[in-house]
């Protein structure tokens, strides 16, 4: 099953201890002044190779992570790329990075919608076909804006037939290249969760409709715009869009582990859909979503506020927020924006804490969206690593 999914954070609260040291006296009587004793300061680092060799086992081959500060910066990888081989995980290894890609296709849009191209409330019927509108459900109540945030309605592609319909469309000729139409097929007739901007409910089926919106408005696969916009000004060298330009790029194996070991990464070659958009790096994934928060030249002040400006934001409980194609957390205090992606045989995390300017990318080369040995882990892992950067 191809599941990709929005940052979930399960918060833990932590007691820390401020360790402090004085010293000094004084009499009436004279005395020598003794001098303050001085004792060691002893710093304790986190040691981030160490946690991620710790959880390499039978379910999980392989990690990579990167943790960069103003101060400080890990890159580290352990485990195996391969179980056949058993080829040493790299830390430049590329994945298929599930929804953590959502970001890119929505900032398209935001970007497209700055510069009058397309307006992000029009309904879907003034862009697209008689033959799609009249296979999806509400469709011509549904606006752009609402595709990105989840508010549509329209039902989740990896949902039909709990995942079954997705998986024989992977494993049917995986020579074959799957795009956004051959996904969205699978929703066909299908009845949605509730009318458009009635309720919230993720939905991947979403951005298959937004892309080809996309396509239709620039003339030609969103994806040369992704690149000649974000991943070469960006200088994300190791970055493509999977499927389409699967001739830029190779990516490692990836497992569904639980009862045996499937490496997925024959079936994903040649899938290309818009909410599972790229093969990347953690280096790369970190670059992107930094500029994205940071860098004015590269989104301006209008683009990120449609992206994630307060009055943008879906309250999804807990907490979370959404906007188009990022989660928003407010976590220790500190503003976090993120997303999690969850794909057939991968796990990534890509998070950037503006507070303090920090990045956080994790892989794993296992996964399937379900609860398992995997999932678990990548989420415990990803708090501990945050509490760590949050101390």
């Amino acid at each position: 099953m191809i599941i990709a999914q929005p940052f979930k954070l399960f918060i833990i609260c932590t007691l820390t201890s401020l360790l402090t040291a004085c010293g000094g006296s004084s009499s009436d009587t004279a005395k020598p002044i003794p001098q303050p004793t001085i004792l060691p300061v002893e710093i304790i680092t986190f040691d981030y190779q160490k946690a991620i060799n710790e959880q390499i086992s039978d379910e999980i081959p392989g990690i990579v992570l990167l943790v960069e500060t103003p101060e400080t910066r890990f890159l580290g990888s352990a485990g195996v790329s391969n179980l056949e081989t058993q080829r040493a995980m790299q830390v430049g290894d590329t994945i298929p990075t599930g929804s953590t890609g959502k970001k890119m296709i929505a900032l398209l849009a935001a970007q497209l919608a700055d510069e009058g191209v397309l307006n992000l409330d029009d309904t879907l019927d003034t862009w697209l076909s008689e033959d799609i509108l009249s296979r999806i459900p509400n469709s011509r109540q549904m606006t752009m804006r609402q595709l990105l945030n989840h508010t549509s309605g329209v039902f989740n592609h990896p949902d039909v037939d709990d995942g079954d319909a997705e998986v024989n469309l992977l494993l049917a000729e995986p020579d074959v290249l799957k795009t956004d139409i051959d996904f969205l097929e699978l929703i066909y007739d299908h009845p949605g969760y509730f009318l458009p901007g009635e309720g919230y409910e993720y939905s991947n089926s979403g951005y298959l409709l937004a892309a080809l919106i996309m396509d239709q408005v620039l003339g030609d696969h969103h994806s040369i715009a992704m690149r000649n916009r974000f991943f070469d000004p960006l200088g994300m060298t190791s970055t493509y869009y999977k499927g389409s330009e699967a001739s830029m790029g190779d990516f490692i194996s990836g497992y569904l582990t639980d009862g045996g070991a499937l490496d997925t990464r024959p079936y994903l070659i040649n899938s290309s859909n818009a909410s599972d958009p790229v093969v990347s790096s953690v280096e790369d994934m970190a670059i992107f979503l930094k500029a994205l928060i940071t860098d004015d030249s590269f989104a301006n002040d209008a683009v990120k506020s449609t992206l994630f400006g307060e009055d943008n934001l879906i309250d999804i409980g807990g907490g979370d927020k959404y906007g188009l194609g990022i989660g928003v957390v407010t976590r220790k205090g500190q503003t976090i924006y993120a997303h999690a992606g969850l794909t057939y045989g991968y796990s990534a995390q890509s998070i950037y804490i503006e507070d303090t300017d920090t990045s956080i990318v994790l892989f794993f080369n296992c996964g399937d969206g379900g609860v398992n040995t995997c999932s678990t882990v990548f989420d415990d892992l990803t708090v501990t690593v945050l509490d760590n950067v949050q101390k």
